[in-house]
């Protein structure tokens, strides 16, 4: 009999009534059958919790709770999961039905890792669903720190995470409502996990703005996740991983200049007091901005960046 392990699905759930049935279709529909799927509804103020009760009933586990954010609402469900593996799934997001299935087959042949990922397509605004596209993720298990500290991430849904590695990281810090995702893969990867791209199977990626890109936070956060890695004990005597967190911020505050401030250098009598408002409000985030924008010249620069 080969080796058939729970996976739980966690979706976690805010005001997202619109797109949570498809989510969870994806999840019920899995061709690998031993699987449970956990809902965690963080205080959704519209009918998201009516539509999962009415459409689903007992087939999924439901829990409720007062509005945290997302880390949190993925760490109620993860407590409440019974899976030596676990998929975090978002609730705007879907996943192909034999994606569990083709983790799963890694997972036999790799008991080592860590974390499994898969190939992806996103979704447009008008619902169109693009080409697939391949991950820079390893083909053989192994620890690529510098493609996980200076490359974007994929997305939860591509990703299956060996449950007793999440358990020993603590699950996702709950501070961080931006780069939470990033900040427990690089614990893992920092501390030496594995991980290794899955051969078939996708997830595919909705691009609805959030309320921390919405309200300017990003780069909040992402500053506080540098301060993380710097404290990171791997981190402490190691230059290079220095060097590479030195350079994410770097790209970090490209993006900034990029999205933001390069719209507002014309100065002319409008511009000037737009620019000078963005520029405040990226200061108190990141206070060593201006030194930067002084020494760097960052519209001279490459706009790479680090999402």
């Amino acid at each position: 009999m080969s080796y058939s392990p729970l996976v739980s699905i966690i979706i976690p759930c805010f005001n997202r009534e619109r797109y949570i049935q498809t989510a969870i279709d994806s999840a019920m529909s899995q061709t690998y059958g031993n699987i449970e799927v956990i809902v965690v509804d963080d205080g959704s103020t519209d009918n998201s919790v009516s539509v999962i009760s009415s459409l689903y009933g007992s087939n999924v586990t439901l829990i409720t709770q007062k509005n945290k954010g997302v880390s949190a609402a993925r760490n109620t469900g993860f407590r409440a999961a019974s899976g030596e593996y676990v998929v975090f799934l978002d609730s705007d997001d879907w996943i192909s039905e034999d994606l569990i299935e083709c983790h799963v087959k890694m997972a036999r042949t790799y008991e080592e890792v860590d974390i499994f990922c898969s190939d992806f397509k996103g979704v447009d605004e008008k619902g169109e669903i693009g080409p697939l596209n391949r991950i820079n993720w390893p083909d053989e298990p192994g620890t690529p720190v510098e493609l996980f500290l200076l490359y974007p991430p994929p997305f939860p849904a591509c990703e299956m995470y060996k449950a007793a590695t999440v358990r020993k990281f603590g699950g996702y810090d709950e501070e961080m409502k931006g780069f939470a995702d990033s900040t427990l893969r690089l614990n893992i990867i920092l501390s030496n996990g594995k991980v290794v791209r899955t051969k078939g199977g996708f997830g595919v990626y909705r691009r609805v703005e959030n309320s921390i890109t919405k309200s300017g936070r990003l780069h909040y956060y992402a500053v506080k996740l540098i301060k993380k890695l710097l404290e990171h004990p791997e981190v402490q005597s190691d230059s290079k991983l220095k060097e590479l967190i030195n350079l994410r911020l770097v790209r970090h505050r490209l993006r900034i200049w990029r999205d933001v401030l390069s719209f507002h250098t014309q100065f002319n009598i409008s511009s000037i007091p737009k620019f000078l408002f963005h520029l405040f409000n990226t200061m108190k985030m990141d206070p060593g901005y201006l030194l930067f924008i002084v020494t760097y010249k960052p519209w001279k620069k490459s706009s790479d960046a680090v999402f």
